[in-house]
């Protein structure tokens, strides 16, 4: 089988590398790990990239995102364990033209026996599809492969130096003039993957530096992402003075920021570079675009990490009202293969980046008219038309839409996807994961802080973090995703849909439906008008959105209402605590709406289940800021009047609970105090949390004097 493999690829590499188009080999290996090996060993390109678990000295698929903006003659990609798409889809763009993507499946008796539906969908697209050559088995015909002649639009690399294409080149001088001779100018430039985006900011940083005093600022969701910008300036300003967040060239500076500082602090910056933008809620864009003169967005049109074309939509429409005459530049040509390269438009069909919403679906006279059907995951595969109606709402509804979340909801036993369809259109979608049903002593685990179950958000998140020890018990169907196409919006399909999807789901036997968000104000508006209730707010915010996340769950049973009752009142009891301590950074707007004041209490006196968080807290793994109310009138109810404190606490025991009293969540200024005078040896939250457990298992035993 190597033997023919590496025969194959010698015939057609002088074609591929002619034609700059790239091939896809695929096959199957059969418990000969040795022979893989020395097959591998013997390949003559240079530059190689191996993604496997099994070989020594290859790269994890979960590091796979490490390799971007390298260029390679040779990937292979090994998928006998575990089949990653976000990885395929990352390791396909840095594969150059000329190249060959080996794509390493396990033995054929154990392919054949696959019970996953996207792998069923791989093997679909594998025969008989242009730039894929399937070695199904050992006898296996070389097909004879004609590949197309090259399109080639670029000029000598001579002529456009150091630029990668023309659209590359006019798009650089086109946003550099603009930037040195506008005083507002606002650009979106966007590209499918592999066209230079990223080394066109590059590019267009160096240019300003060079000639004039520049302070830039970049904001992406992660820093890696702003790793090609930072790589040209080093290249085209060697005079600068590169560091791993920023790069001063004279008198200027490039300096990267994450989103969520960015609309936090808002810094001074003659430009402002937003790249994959895509990621970031416009809503935030909205606040950066109404305060710097002069900012240029960059995104992906779509990729192996999410899609632009739903932040397209949106976003274009707000850019009409805020700033009109705004510039849209686009790249077409790819930079590292041809432009009709196969392999490309193969890797969009497995990875369902080619999905396309319908332009115009017809208008139902009343919202009744709608069917909600359960989607079979099987036959949607048999329905392209249908598939690509579910999976483009899903990607335009949402930016974090992935590859591997379209596996997920294909493979996936506890996910339901309910479609409501008009004259067999689908305008919109729900994917629910049921969640739960766990056994008393996994549930006590959980609540206990010793164990956390994958996938099971919503339970696992109201019985540690709520303090419901039963609700690990109960059975959650989560709302994952609400998708309504955006022509029709506003309508009210995604409320009757979501109340037929509460029924379907009551009626199937589920306790509770809920759902995880980041908290905006339309958002809790929606949940709250279907009939949920707020159950828990995030104590962190999001590094990307800068919001809390929110949960919000409706009881469908009598014993999913006695935990959502109980729950709720904790909520409300604990919420004016929380709000001057963990969640004091929560935005006016979320602060005073009416779900969190209408119903809060003041929370000052000792009630049922606040000696449950005290003890979870110091006597297992509970966290503290979940606890943090009880803590609170715990103490001030139980041990601040007592004078048994000193008797059982030692200096530093009883210094970190009266310092807990007073600062609540502020852990900088614990620990402060805590060190002052050289009298403690705390330097973290992790050892302050350790202290202050201690201190409180030991006043457990005090009654009031």
């Amino acid at each position: 089988m190597f033997d023919r493999i590496t025969s194959f690829l010698k015939t057609h590499e002088i074609d591929l590398l002619q034609t700059q188009q790239r091939m896809a080999v695929v096959f199957h290996v059969e418990n000969n790990q040795d022979e893989l090996l020395s097959f591998i060993d013997n390949l003559w390109f240079h530059r190689k990239l191996i993604i496997s678990p099994y070989i020594e000295g290859a790269l994890p698929a979960e590091r796979a995102v490490e390799k971007l903006g390298e260029e390679y003659e040779l990937v292979i990609f090994d998928a006998r364990e575990v089949f990653y798409p976000d990885a395929l889809g990352v390791v396909s763009g840095v594969l150059c033209g000329g190249g060959y993507l080996l794509i390493l499946l396990p033995e054929k008796s154990k392919w054949n026996k696959r019970k996953s539906v996207f792998l069923e969908h791989v093997d679909k697209l594998l025969v008989n599809q242009p730039g894929v050559h399937y070695f199904k088995d050992k006898d296996s015909c070389l097909n004879d492969f004609s590949l197309a002649k090259p399109v080639f639009e670029n000029k000598l690399a001579s002529d456009i130096s150091p630029y990668r294409s023309d659209d590359q080149k006019r798009a650089v001088e086109s946003i550099v003039n603009s930037i040195r001779n506008k005083s507002d100018y606002c650009c979106v430039l966007t590209s499918g993957r592999g066209r230079g985006k990223s080394s066109a900011l590059g590019f267009i940083s160096a240019l300003l530096l060079e000639r004039d005093r520049f302070n830039i600022l970049i904001s992406a969701p992660k820093l890696r992402v702003a790793d090609t910008l930072f790589e040209h300036l080093q290249k085209h300003c060697p005079g600068g003075v590169p560091g791993r967040t920023e790069f001063t060239y004279n008198d200027s500076t490039v300096k990267f920021i994450a989103p969520d500082l960015l609309l936090e602090k808002l810094p001074e910056a003659d430009v402002l570079f937003i790249d994959e933008a895509a990621v970031i809620p416009v809503s935030m864009l909205d606040k950066l675009l109404k305060h710097y003169p002069k900012i240029i967005f960059s995104t992906t049109t779509h990729g192996y990490e999410g899609t632009g074309r739903g932040f397209i939509l949106k976003f274009y429409k707000l850019l009409d009202d805020v700033k009109p005459g705004w510039d849209n530049i686009e790249l077409f040509q790819p930079i590292r293969w041809s432009k009709d390269d196969k392999l490309e438009k193969w890797i969009e069909e497995v990875l369902f980046l080619n999905t396309a919403l319908s332009v115009k679906p017809a208008i139902p006279d009343k919202v009744s008219d709608c069917q909600v059907q359960l989607v079979n995951r099987f036959e949607l595969l048999e329905n392209k038309k249908k598939l690509s109606n579910i999976f483009s709402l899903l990607i335009f509804a949402h930016y974090r839409t992935s590859p591997s979340d379209f596996q997920y909801l294909l493979d996936s036993e506890d996910i339901r996807i309910y479609n409501l369809e008009y004259k067999n259109i689908s305008l919109g979608i729900v994917a629910i994961n049921q969640e739960g049903g766990f056994d008393s002593a996994l549930s006590t685990a959980i609540y206990r802080g010793e164990r956390r179950p994958q996938g099971n958000l919503l339970a696992q998140t109201l019985c540690f973090h709520g303090g419901s020890e039963g609700a690990a018990g109960l059975s959650y169907a989560r709302v994952m995703r609400i998708a309504i196409h955006p022509a029709l919006q506003g309508l009210g399909l995604g409320s009757y849909l979501l109340k037929q999807v509460i029924k379907k789901e009551q009626i199937s036997g589920m306790d509770v439906i809920g759902s995880s968000f980041s908290a905006t104000g339309a958002l809790l508006d929606f949940w709250d008008k279907a009939g949920l209730s707020i159950l828990r707010l995030g104590f962190s915010r999001d590094h990307i959105t800068a919001a809390h996340s929110a949960v919000m769950a409706k009881a469908l049973t009598p014993d999913g209402e006695k935990v959502i009752d109980s729950l709720k009142l904790k909520f409300n009891y604990n919420i004016s605590l929380w709000l001057q301590g963990p969640l004091s950074g929560l935005t006016n707007k979320i602060k005073n709406h009416t779900l969190l004041c209408s119903n809060s209490h003041k929370s000052s006196q000792l009630v049922q289940g606040d000696l449950d968080d005290v003890d979870s807290f110091a006597c297992f793994n509970r966290n503290y800021e979940a606890c943090m109310p009880a803590i609170m009138r715990f103490i001030n109810t139980v041990i601040l009047p007592s004078d048994s404190v000193d008797k059982v606490l030692n200096d530093q025991e009883r210094k970190i609970v009266y310092l807990s009293k007073k600062y609540m969540s502020d852990w900088k200024m614990i620990i402060s105090d805590m060190n002052k005078n050289n009298k403690s040896q705390i330097a973290s939250k992790a050892q302050a949390i350790k202290l202050l457990r201690l201190s409180l298992k030991k006043l457990r035993n005090i009654k009031p004097d």
